[in-house]
């Protein structure tokens, strides 16, 4: 497996100088991975590879504590930068409102990304080997997925790898034993109460047993053929989109009425981009949604009304037009970015506000009426980029002791109407939502006691200053 490792996959995977962080959750899989890059970037020196590790602690079972211990240990070891989060797991999915699972999962990847930028990696490597790719195809298939679903996980997508996609647990285990690796076992992967534990622990078992004892491997060739399907499926449909797409006089999504010429592999992915465009929803519309617009076949007038917008048959063709609807200077501040310096006020578009950013010396310098609206930040926050403007696709709000939560959960849990989510201002870093005005504020760059103070302030149009009114 190593040799195999080192001569094909790694090279191809991992670029010369790069620095990896790699998710280590103690079992068998991670630790094995752990091991095989550290081997591999010391073998390999003259490619200037560095690996650092990142563990996170669930506060679940009451073997996590000895888990951390183990992966602290092998790192100290091997001479490795470790980086150990905890948090209430069970708590935080309570919070947010999804499964233990789903919970987790983002918020061990949000802190991942954290660690990524922190410790200037460009890589982030899970242990995900052949029988996870099995178990995900499979769970994917049950829920109706396409070719993109069912294409499994890719071996290296954006800026994370999954070196041991290829081969078994056995693989892994015998990899472990003969260099000595010492794991953890999660107990509670034995249990069948999740559907993906179920599928690993019954389904797969059975068959194995009764139909195909190479199932897994079955699977993952059919998991890389898919996934070539759907790379060509892809460049298809961006050329055809180049063809089709176009903005009518009231800025609405449109593809060309000969969009219906193309066959329903492209039309439905075109269909389903053109959706993705005006609601922002990155799964797309349904397949029950898709096939009603299919079925129109084109025919002038056609109207439907789907989740998040309306689909129309017009003169010129297809358009998609969302459920919200703005006038054009509303559109104009929606698309507005106004970026915010350290004593400046900047006006807000048809909103008859501004907003600035202001030390504590300033504040005296003018008046703030009742009506506006004040967040107090750390002195820190001065040194990141701020841009004032309205929800964008990615946007989310860290809370201390809570983690990330996604900015439509906020938007939730204050009982804003969807409706007018999308033109309230917010301040945001990146993606980082760090104040929306009169809803919440985030975690981030806390004002202490004993530190300056920076003041965000969202007020009318018609403050004056002090001078002013002399």
């Amino acid at each position: 497996m190593y040799d195999q490792l080192c001569k094909t996959i790694l090279p191809r995977l991992i670029p010369n100088g790069t620095k990896v962080l790699v998710a280590v959750s103690g079992g068998p899989d991670s630790m094995a991975l752990s091991h095989i890059l550290w081997r591999y970037a010391r073998e390999e020196g003259h490619r200037g590879i560095s690996i650092i590790l990142t563990h996170v602690h669930h506060g679940v079972r009451k073997e996590s504590d000895d888990e951390v211990t183990l992966v602290q240990n092998m790192a100290k070891l091997w001479d490795l930068p470790c980086r150990v989060h905890r948090f209430d797991a069970k708590g935080y999915a309570k919070t947010v409102g999804r499964s233990f699972q789903e919970a987790a999962r983002a918020w061990r990847y949000d802190r991942w990304k954290e660690d990524m930028v922190e410790e200037g990696c460009s890589l982030l490597a899970t242990a995900h080997h052949l029988g996870d790719q099995a178990e995900t195809i499979l769970f994917r298939l049950l829920r109706g997925s396409g070719t993109a679903g069912l294409g499994g996980m890719y071996p290296c997508k954006g800026s994370i790898i999954r070196p041991l996609l290829g081969f078994t647990k056995a693989d892994i285990l015998q990899y472990c034993k003969r260099e000595g690796i010492p794991f953890a076992l999660d107990h509670s992967n034995e249990e069948p109460i999740y559907a993906r534990n179920r599928i690993r622990l019954e389904l797969l078992p059975e068959l194995e047993k009764n139909y195909n004892s190479r199932i897994q491997e079955v699977l993952g060739r059919t998991g890389e053929l898919l996934r070539w399907d759907e790379e060509y499926f892809i460049g298809q449909v961006n050329a055809a989109w180049k063809r089709y797409f176009f903005l009518d006089s009231q800025g609405d999504v449109c593809l060309r009425i000969e969009v219906f010429d193309e066959p329903a592999a492209i039309l439905s992915r075109l269909l389903r981009k053109a959706a993705m465009q005006v609601t922002g929803e990155p799964r797309g519309m349904g397949f029950a949604y898709i096939t009603k617009i299919m079925n129109s076949q084109g025919k002038l007038g056609w109207v439907q009304d789907l989740p998040g917008l309306r689909v129309k048959i017009i003169t010129e063709g297809l358009q998609f037009r969302s459920d919200k609807t703005t006038t054009m200077t509303e559109q104009a501040w929606i698309e507005a970015e106004i970026p915010l310096k350290l004593g400046c006020w900047e006006e807000i578009p048809n909103l008859k506000e501004k907003i600035g950013l202001w030390k504590d010396e300033d504040l005296d310098s003018f008046c703030i009426g009742n009506e506006s609206k004040i967040a107090v930040f750390g002195p820190k926050l001065a040194e990141q980029s701020l841009l004032c403007r309205t929800r964008r696709k990615g946007d989310k709000m860290w809370f201390r002791g809570v983690g990330h939560k996604s900015l439509k959960k906020v938007f939730q849990e204050a009982k804003i109407e969807d409706n007018a989510r999308h033109k309230i201002p917010l301040i945001a870093c990146g993606s980082e939502v760090l104040w929306i005005p009169g809803v919440r504020q985030s975690g981030q760059y806390p004002a202490e006691d004993n530190e300056e103070k920076l003041y965000c302030i969202l007020t009318q149009q018609t403050v004056r200053s002090n001078l002013d009114s002399l």
